[in-house]
């Protein structure tokens, strides 16, 4: 056991058995009896002094006047007892000195005095209106239950004399203030850390209380006798009012408050304890006479009542308040994703058609990003006024994402929708002008409708977002309407993904390879490669359905890498069977291109298949080297490993011209568009200049798409060395390609 909690245990069992002990000096006087049990009430109320002074001498100085105003009670109460052992010896009465009664009662003074110290530190839990309509609860249940006990029958005492009727009278009124001191402070132990020292205060303070409640009703009874029991409660309520400095410990963590259930937080359990009580104690004295115990259950049913009335405001108010925050947006005061939703049940039972409209601002996070959230909000608040301005009464507008509006449009006639879009189009598209800015957003508008589409809100919000991001990918304002082969693509897409992500563990792609040959002799000087998938399902799919999808999904870098690693392969094989040395050209998809490990990926792979980096092209598209600074950064690395790089379907894009001279590239291959061209006019000057260009900047010029001899006829009159196209060979299987290169090898002649 812990050293402090025997002490603490043997100081009450001492208390015990000196009171037992002070019991058998009854025979020999009642003066020498209540002598020596004052003796031992005024020692252990100068041990409580000693400790909650000691503990004063400890705390911080904020906190020392609360220790010092319980030690100033404790002594006052010791000095009112010590006056009576004075007097003893000399009066041989045993009637209670109205001085120490006066020194008793002005204990209470500092009891008060602590408590007030204590409510000013914490102020701010206490000033919420609960904890005073419970405190009120709880002072006119007390004072009810105190006078028609205890106050109401001493004004009929004629026996006691007027000083002993007055004390009496003056310790009850006390006692209301204790009583209010206990449960303050019992709301105050979920404020402290050290609770066991507000506990040990509590208990002395209610043990107080009880034994001057007891001494009242004997008092009344006219059997009180000093010494007795009544005695030994005042003597433990002061070693308990001294454990509180005892057991303190300073507490240097903040206050923490412990989560409860609801009904058994004081705030609600002590108040209605409280009428339920009086409530008793009044029916069992009710002789249908108005009393002390029927105004105290009025005053605190009216109480009650009024409490509940500001509850239900309160709880009113903060609905109010939870639905703004929970289905208004903030910045615009237009209703959000959740007030959308709730709105369905209006818009289900609407009896005409209507439309669902979903506004994209296109560029709006581009501008955000450059000029800051605060332009981003007053843009957000510019386009819901313009919106609002522009659409007719029964129009709901809602803003459902950051940069989304969405419109609820009842409509007769499809012609009122189109026209909607339109002015909608219109002032989204206007310049705004913001904190010195000139923006132009670009209005992306997609289009589901009620009931034709669906009858479900959220239905049509995705089939709207679907349409809108479904159509074409465009810098320009438009507006689309929802079609259900827009659900059938995006199904085919979805299940096409799910298929293409066992083609690789399956083996289902294949490599195929078509060759370049130089044009003047047409011997093979090079091949392409080109994924094929074969699935055993539906067959051969064709690049142009499956590459797109591969690099939405992030799949490319797999395949990719996977096609690059079997060509290299393959490349190396037909060298070591004695063919002569064939430049591989391998196409490579913008996402390759930019992942942050490509050049370490190739590098990886010819060291893997043991081809030489000479024999090693790949082939990216204009489009990839839109960010210049990247893509020489790459092209510079790639140079370093002695891969040869080069710029696919040429001519297509609209900024290769200014980038071209900075880009380390070897190779343009001409695009077949501009070879078909040669059919209708031979005498294209964009395929002559694209060569010309080539030549000047020290480039190898590859054709693709060769199909006919006249387009072989006049690329070769304008200069270009090396061609590819079905005119010599379509892209074939590695055993097939093997039977096109020459039995005896020939001497290989670079282009």
């Amino acid at each position: 056991m812990n050293l402090l909690k025997f002490f603490s245990i043997s100081c009450i069992g001492l208390i015990l058995l000196s009171f037992g002990f002070g019991q058998f000096l009854i025979e020999v006087s009642d003066w020498k009896r209540i002598l020596f049990l004052n003796i031992v009430q005024m020692t252990v109320g100068l041990v409580s002094t000693y400790w909650l002074f000691k503990t004063s001498q400890r705390v911080a100085k904020e906190n020392r006047l609360f220790w010092l105003f319980l030690s100033g009670g404790t002594f006052f109460s010791a000095f009112g007892t010590l006056v009576w052992i004075v007097l003893l010896p000399m009066t041989h009465s045993i009637q209670t000195p109205v001085i120490s009664s006066t020194l008793w009662i002005g204990a209470y003074f500092f009891y008060f005095s602590a408590l007030l110290f204590k409510l000013r530190k914490t102020s701010a839990v206490l000033a919420r209106a609960s904890y005073f309509f419970n405190l009120a609860i709880y002072m006119v249940a007390a004072g009810s239950i105190s006078y028609y006990y205890l106050l109401h029958p001493l004004y009929y005492l004629q026996e006691q004399s007027f000083w002993l009727n007055a004390v009496t009278l003056l310790f009850q009124f006390a006692d209301l203030g204790i009583f209010f001191c206990i449960v303050t402070l019992y709301y105050l132990i979920q404020l402290e850390r050290n609770t066991h020292t507000l506990i040990f205060l509590v208990i002395g303070l209610l043990l107080q209380v009880i034994g001057d409640i007891f001494f009242a009703y004997l008092t009344i009874q006219g059997t009180y006798d000093a010494g007795e029991w009544v005695d030994l409660i005042w003597t433990l309520a002061l070693l308990f009012i001294g454990f509180t400095g005892l057991y303190h410990v300073p507490d240097k963590l903040p206050h923490s408050f412990k989560p409860n259930r609801p009904f058994f937080k004081r705030e609600f359990l002590f108040p209605y304890a409280s009428i339920f009580l009086l409530s008793l104690l009044m029916f069992e004295s009710y002789d249908w006479r108005f009393n002390a115990l029927s105004l105290g259950w009025f005053i605190i049913f009216t109480f009650i009542l009024v409490r509940q009335t500001i509850v239900l405001m309160k709880n009113n108010r903060l609905v109010k308040e939870l639905e703004n925050v929970a289905y208004k947006d903030r910045l615009t005061g237009l209703g959000n994703q959740s007030a959308f939703l709730q709105d369905q049940f209006d818009f289900k039972n609407h009896q005409n058609s209507a439309a669902l409209i979903l506004i994209h601002l296109n560029r709006f996070k581009v501008f955000m990003d450059a000029f800051g959230h605060q332009v981003g909000d007053q843009i957000i608040q510019t386009m819901s006024r313009r919106l609002s301005a522009v659409l007719p009464q029964g129009v709901h507008l809602f803003r459902t994402s950051e940069n989304e509006f969405t419109i609820l449009f009842p409509y007769e006639h499809e012609k009122e929708i189109h026209a909607c879009c339109d002015e909608i189009m219109i002032h989204v598209q206007s310049a705004l002008k913001i904190s010195h800015h000139e923006i132009h957003l670009i209005p992306r508008l997609g289009v589901s409708l009620f009931p034709r589409h669906s009858r479900d809100m959220e239905e049509l919000q995705r089939l709207a977002n679907e349409a809108l991001y479904r159509s074409p990918r465009t810098n320009q304002p438009f507006y689309a309407f929802y079609d259900q082969t827009l659900s059938l693509r995006l199904l085919q897409h979805l299940e096409m993904e799910n298929h293409l992500r066992n083609a690789l563990q399956r083996n289902e792609f294949e490599v195929y390879y078509q060759p370049k040959v130089q044009l003047s002799t047409e011997n093979i000087v090079g091949m392409e490669a080109l994924i094929r998938w074969k699935h055993p399902e539906f067959g051969f799919i064709s690049p142009a359905e499956f590459i797109p999808i591969a690099e939405e999904s992030g799949l490319i870098n797999q395949i990719g890498e996977w096609v690059l690693r079997t060509a290299c392969a393959q490349n190396k094989t037909f060298q070591t069977m004695g063919f002569a040395p064939l430049l591989l050209s391998v196409n490579v998809s913008s996402l390759q291109f930019q992942n942050p490990l490509f050049t370490q990926m190739v590098k990886q792979v010819l060291q893997d298949t043991g081809l030489q980096a000479q024999w090693l092209e790949l082939e990216i598209t204009e489009s990839i080297v839109q960010d210049i600074q990247e893509s020489i950064t790459i092209l510079q690395e790639l140079a370093r490993l002695g891969v040869q790089t080069s710029i696919d379907d040429f001519g297509t894009g609209y900024s290769s011209l200014n980038v071209l001279e900075h880009l380390p590239i070897d190779t343009l291959k001409i695009d077949k568009s501009f070879v078909d061209r040669l059919n209708d006019d031979p005498s294209s000057p964009i395929v002559k200049t694209i060569i010309e260009l080539g030549m000047n900047l020290n480039l190898s010029i590859v054709a693709e798409g060769i199909e006919t001899a006249q387009q072989k006829m006049i690329l070769q009159h304008y200069g270009c060395p090396i061609g590819q196209g079905y005119l010599f060979s379509p892209p074939v299987e590695a055993k097939t390609f093997i039977a096109l290169l020459p039995n005896e090898n020939p001497v290989f002649n670079t282009p």
